[in-house]
């Protein structure tokens, strides 16, 4: 999928993978699905995405009051934002399952998640 349809077309970085799931992965993620919202409270206060209740546009909308605040008091506004498109691909996956293991999710669920991935 293009990530940006003005930008140019022939490079690689342009284009966003898209993971088609299986009728088989899907009931498998609708099963695993309570067993890890179950450790919703362990989750980042801060975390917005991949939240239930919460949304990007919350996080937006925050950062939009902030900036007006500041404007509205003659202040200058600087922001920094940190380009993580290629986050995912330098997950170290090990690091990421013993993580779950110490928050306590079930080691059933992380063998599986370790031998899916």
């Amino acid at each position: 999928m293009v990530k940006n349809k003005g930008g140019d077309l022939t490079d690689a970085n342009n284009y966003r993978a898209i993971a088609l799931s299986n009728v088989d992965t899907k009931i498998l993620e609708r099963l695993m699905l309570p067993q890890i919202t179950t450790f919703d409270s362990i989750s980042d206060k801060y975390q917005f995405g991949f939240k239930f209740g919460h949304s990007t546009s919350q996080c937006a909308g925050a950062v939009k009051e902030v900036v007006n605040y500041y404007v509205n008091k003659n202040s200058h506004v600087f922001a920094c934002f940190i380009d993580l498109t290629k986050a995912f691909d330098r997950v170290n996956y090990w690091k990421l399952f013993n993580h779950l293991l110490d928050d306590g999710i079930d080691v059933r669920l992380v063998r599986l998640l370790a031998h899916w991935y």
